[in-house]
C-alpha cells in the first residue's frame, strides 16, 4: 500500500485531512479508513497479550523486522538466538540478501516454527512442526470488514505438531520459568485479551460485529483521538518528533529525484499479483504456485523498448542490493518508469536463487515503524 514508501506516514496524514478541509467526514462515506481493521483493534488489550508487566521494571532490546539483515550483521552486542513463527522472513523482508548473509551466521542459533519447510526454515538449527488453522482454535480479526470470527479447530494436531501458544508454554516449562501466566491455556488468553467480547458466544455462533455506528459516521460529532480531540492540519506533537507542523511533500532519498536515479532510473513495485496463494504462504504447493506460472518483470511497452526486450526474453532486473534475471511481461498496466515483480515467490522458483524483495529497499518510513519496499530503484537490461 501507500504506506510502503519512505514518507508513507505523511501521504497518509495527508489525505485524512482532505475529508475535514471539504468537511464531508461529517457525511456517511465521506471519510477516511486506511483499514477498518481499526475497529477490531479496539476491543484487543495489548497488555493482556504482551504482558509488560512481567519486566518488572527490566529493559529489553526491541527491534523492526523489516531491518532484519542490518539487524543479525551489524547489531552490537550481537543477536545470538532467533526463534521465528509465522513468518518466512527470507521471503518477505526487504533486502532480503542481506537477510540470507545474516542467517549464515555460525554463530546464530535459530529455531523455526512451521508447517512447511520454508526457505528460512532451510537455514534453522531446528525445524519444528506448528499446526494450521484446520488443527487450532481461535479468534480472527479481519482487516476489510466489521466481523470478527471464530476459528474452531476442526482435527487434532497431527504428528508431533504445536500451536504457537503451546511451543511457547513448552518452552517456559523447559526453561525452568515459573510465571503462572506463562502457562494460561489459550481460552484463558483469549478471555484476557478481549475482556468485552463474549467468547462463549463468539464460539457458538462463528462471528460477531464490532462496534461501529450504525449511521456509519463515527466521527460526525467530533471527539477525534487527538490531544486537542480536534483534526489537526498542523500538528504540534508531529513537530516534536521532528516531523513538518503541517502536511509537506518530502521527496524519498531512493527515488526518481534522488541520487541514484541516474543509475536505477526504473521505480519497482512488488504487488500481491497471485491468485492461488496467500503472500509468500502455500506458493511452493504443486497445484497453487505453478498454477500461476512462475516470477516474472512487468515493464511498459516504451521501457522494454528503450531497453531491446521483447514479451517472452530473460531480463537482468538490478540494483545495488540484488540482481535477478527474470521472463519479460509487457503491459498497459503499467506507465512508463515503472517495473513490477510479483512477491511471494520463494527462491528455488526463482532461476537465479533470488527473490523480489532481494531488491527492494528496507529504509523505515518517518515514523509509524513501516518500510519503503515501493521505494526501491532499478535498472533492467537484456541477460547477455
Amino acid at each position: 500500500g501507500a504506506e510502503h514508501h519512505e514518507n508513507g506516514a505523511m501521504f497518509y496524514r495527508t489525505v485524512v485531512c482532505l475529508p475535514a478541509l471539504t468537511g464531508a467526514w461529517r457525511d456517511r462515506g465521506g471519510g477516511f479508513f486506511r483499514s477498518v481493521g481499526t475497529w477490531q483493534d479496539l476491543l484487543v488489550d495489548d497488555a493482556a497479550l504482551g504482558r509488560p508487566d512481567l519486566l518488572a521494571g527490566r529493559e529489553i532490546r526491541t527491534f523492526n523486522m523489516s531491518r532484519l539483515g542490518e539487524i543479525l550483521l551489524d547489531e552490537q552486542p550481537p543477536v545470538r538466538a532467533m526463534v521465528v513463527w509465522n513468518s518466512n522472513p527470507l521471503v518477505i523482508v526487504p533486502n532480503a540478501e542481506a537477510v540470507r548473509r545474516g542467517l549464515e551466521r555460525d554463530d546464530l542459533f535459530t529455531v523455526v516454527h512451521e508447517q512447511f519447510l520454508t526457505d528460512t526454515a532451510r537455514y534453522a538449527d531446528y525445524v519444528l512442526p506448528a499446526t494450521t488453522h484446520i488443527e487450532a482454535s481461535d479468534v480472527t480479526p479481519a482487516w476489510g470488514h466489521l466481523w470478527m470470527g471464530w476459528n474452531e479447530a476442526a482435527i487434532e494436531p497431527l504428528g508431533e505438531a504445536v500451536s504457537n501458544s503451546e511451543l511457547f508454554r513448552r518452552l517456559a516449562g523447559a526453561m525452568g520459568l515459573d510465571e503462572p501466566s506463562l502457562f494460561d491455556d489459550d481460552l484463558t488468553v483469549l478471555r484476557a485479551a478481549l475482556p468485552t467480547v463474549d467468547l462463549d458466544a463468539l464460539r457458538r455462533d462463528g462471528w460477531m460485529k464490532v462496534p461501529f455506528p450504525d449511521n456509519g459516521t463515527p466521527w460526525a460529532d467530533g471527539g477525534f483521538p487527538t490531544s486537542s480531540g480536534k483534526v489537526e492540519f498542523a500538528s504540534s506533537a508531529l513537530e516534536a518528533m521532528g516531523q513538518p507542523r503541517l502536511p509537506t511533500f518530502v521527496p524519498p532519498r531512493e527515488g526518481p529525484r534522488g541520487p541514484d536515479a541516474d543509475r536505477f532510473p526504473l521505480q519497482l513495485m512488488t504487488p500481491k499479483h497471485h491468485t492461488r496463494f496467500l503472500n509468500s504462504g502455500y506458493s511452493h504447493l504443486p497445484k497453487h504456485g505453478p498454477a500461476e506460472g512462475g516470477p516474472f518483470v512487468e515493464l511498459d511497452a516504451a521501457d522494454a523498448d528503450a531497453r531491446g526486450l521483447a514479451a517472452g526474453d530473460t531480463a537482468r532486473v538490478f540494483n545495488d542490493r540484488a540482481s535477478l534475471e527474470l521472463p519479460v511481461k509487457i503491459t498497459d498496466r503499467l506507465r512508463p518508469g515503472l517495473a513490477s515483480i510479483p512477491w511471494g515467490w520463494w527462491r528455488h522458483q526463482h532461476p537465479d536463487g533470488m527473490v523480489a524483495n532481494s531488491l527492494t529497499n528496507d529504509t523505515l518510513t518517518e515514523w509509524g515503524g513501516g518500510v519503503a519496499y515501493s521505494d526501491t530503484l532499478v535498472q533492467i537490461e537484456p541477460l547477455a
